[in-house]
């Protein structure tokens, strides 16, 4: 072993980089998580895979109209994830570790690409970058098997295998190819800048391919086709998808982004200073010591243009100027690379439409690092050279190491300490999926109300009041993985999957989860059938007198503001009335603060024909309001 990392460095300073992963991870292993909303959704297609309703898409996302609404591009994530969920006993810990184990080898990959073409050199810098990545990005995002968060250093990855490309080494290509699509298919914030990266790298390899037949030399025309047969293959599934269904995800996403835009889109001028902040260099190193998501931070101070991110995005122009003047290959790819990403990205930012949710520029730290990298090395090859000049001498080799392993030791320690606080995603409202299933599971096999154990057919609804869906899904979840037979309403067809929705009349018995003021409603309910079955306030005496107060708050300065209206609203849905656009920020906060904290959280046994019957009552209810 010993004589492995004397000739291998990459692979003990990737082991130190990942090491924080690796002890999330095994904290990790203890948690009894319980997957809710988007995780749970993930799940249900990681289970699907290899069986006939294998995904050929991705995770539904805010694309087109409910219920018929569009999914991220690709499926390739669950593909991915499947194996790691297989070998952990279908647990969704094995997500966590399928996270763990993309963004190791993402990691591994970069280190062992810096030292490929620098050497120790090259190892130790590329080490740091992805040292100060894992930091930045935080522990709670590369273990959490969300779509947004996969495609973070599978990004950081792409870019450096694209600079590779450009500075002279073609098979890089499959690594770009591979990296851009993964991330693309996952998340679609990323495909306008895939498309770019892939367009740079083949256009580069075409450009060598031509200059090479006109000398009647060999060109890099075997990478470049391997790279288009690649990209052709991961594909394959969405392109089936879209073949087979009308209008097929392809159509529904351009429809959604080209033509059929739900709102007016941000602009260029709310893009650049969104770009800006991510470039604000002081105030990430300030939060890359304070906090373990310091990249999240810069991804949602939109909304003003920060000094500090305009000056380095200016020095950066400067060193970009320098190593073109001075033809340093290296240095123009590099340059290159960060120049496409950053006009791209400039431009894609200003297509968002709506709220500026944090995690839709995250991929823009990448760049962040790749350009202070720029930086850096132009300060010191210019710094070099004037020492030479004086007959100082050129820095030396060993420097460079010490300097990076430094910086990449010190964010290390710092992202070892936040193992300390980390929590599973969506901790609250898991909390309270978690707490109630025991008591649903024994119901059902107690054939409590119209329950008949494994033998009966279950439809699952909910009626939320925090976050809806939420933990009505990871009900779902919770009672398909211990093995009854559950679906959803066609309502839910895309976020559940057609494989799990029952038609009218098909089900024996209904499990309805509500939260909040939903649940007196329900207790008025009564007759054959009907029962309580667990009622879960895992609030403390303290948060649910803060929840109290903000409530009667929010109330307060809706009515100052003129918008009253919007008090129902709050009652029943607070993740909805905190969208609601020209809310002062005050309130968005309080709203914010009160989905944090949650509601209890009730389940009942119903008869079938229970869920049509509170619509009935629910509409009789509104009509007797009007006409009073």
């Amino acid at each position: 072993m010993i004589a492995v990392l004397k000739r291998h460095p990459a692979v003990w300073i990737t082991i130190s980089v990942i090491s924080p992963l690796i002890l999330a991870a095994i904290v990790l292993y203890g948690r009894h998580w319980v997957p809710t909303l988007d995780m749970v959704m993930t799940e249900f297609r990681v289970r699907d895979v290899g069986g006939p309703d294998t995904p050929l898409i991705g995770l539904p996302g805010r694309i087109g109209n409910f219920p018929d609404q569009g999914s991220h591009p690709g499926p390739w994530i669950f593909y991915l994830v499947a194996p790691f969920y297989r070998l952990a006993g279908s647990t969704p810990w094995g997500m966590q570790l399928a996270s763990v184990a993309i963004n190791t080898a993402c990691v591994a990959t970069i280190v062992y690409l810096g030292q490929r073409r620098y050497g120790l050199r090259g190892a130790v810098v590329f080490a740091a970058m992805a040292a100060v990545a894992v930091r930045g990005y935080g522990l709670n995002v590369l273990t959490h098997p969300w779509n947004p968060y996969f495609g973070v250093l599978l990004w950081m990855l792409a870019l450096v295998a694209t600079w590779f490309v450009l500075a002279g080494d073609p098979w890089m290509a499959i690594i770009v190819v591979v990296a851009t699509n993964l991330a693309a298919q996952s998340h679609v914030p990323y495909l306008p800048s895939a498309i770019a990266l892939n367009a740079l790298v083949l256009g580069s390899l075409g450009w060598r391919v031509l200059l090479a037949r006109s000398q009647h030399a060999a060109g890099p025309s075997r990478p470049m086709l391997t790279m288009l047969a690649i990209g052709g293959v991961l594909w394959l599934p969405p392109i089936a998808q879209q073949l087979g269904d009308e209008p097929g995800n392809i159509v529904r996403l351009i429809r959604h982004f080209a033509t059929d835009q739900p709102e007016q889109p941000i602009g260029l001028r709310a893009a650049l200073q969104l770009v800006s902040q991510h470039f604000d260099v002081a105030a990430m190193i300030k939060n890359l010591v304070t906090d373990d998501q310091a990249f999240l931070q810069r991804a949602s101070q939109a909304g003003s243009f920060s000094l500090v991110g305009g000056a380095v995005l200016a020095v950066w122009g400067i060193a970009a100027a320098w190593s073109i003047r001075r033809r340093h290959r290296d240095l123009v790819a590099l340059h290159a690379v960060t120049a496409t990403m950053l006009f791209v990205g400039w431009i894609s930012i200003s297509r968002i439409f709506g709220k500026v949710w944090f995690y839709l520029t995250l991929w823009m730290s990448s760049a962040v690092l790749l350009a202070v990298l720029g930086i850096v090395w132009t300060i010191w090859i210019v710094v070099g050279e004037h020492r030479a000049e004086r007959g100082a001498g050129l820095p030396s080799e060993r420097t460079v190491v010490l300097s990076a392993a430094a910086v990449g030791c010190a964010v290390t320690v710092f992202s070892l300490t936040s193992v300390i606080g980390l929590q599973e995603p969506d901790h609250v409202r898991a909390e309270g999926v978690r707490a109630v299933v025991p008591s649903v599971v024994a119901a059902l096999e107690q054939h409590k109300g119209t329950a008949t154990g494994k033998q009966g057919t279950y439809i699952v609804f909910w009626q939320e009041s925090v976050f809806p869906g939420a933990q009505g899904f990871g009900l779902l979840g919770e009672l398909e993985r211990r093995g009854y037979h559950v679906g959803v309403d066609a309502t839910w067809r895309v976020p559940a999957t057609p494989k799990r929705v029952f038609a009218p009349g098909d089900w024996d018995s209904e499990i309805h989860l509500v939260s909040g003021s939903y649940i007196d409603e329900w207790r008025t309910r009564d007759g054959e059938g009907y029962v309580e079955v667990v009622t879960y306030d895992g609030r403390t005496d303290a948060e649910r007198v803060r929840f109290t107060d903000l409530a009667a708050r929010v109330d307060k300065r809706l009515i100052e503001v003129g918008r009253d209206d919007l008090i129902p609203i709050v009652d029943l849905n607070i993740l909805g009335a905190s969208l609601v656009p020209g809310l002062p920020d005050d309130i968005v906060d309080d709203l914010g603060e009160m989905l944090d904290l949650g509601e209890p959280v009730a389940v009942f046994i119903a008869p079938s024909g229970a869920f049509l019957d509170g619509i009935a009552r629910r509409i009789a209810t509104e009509q007797k309001v009007s006409q009073d």
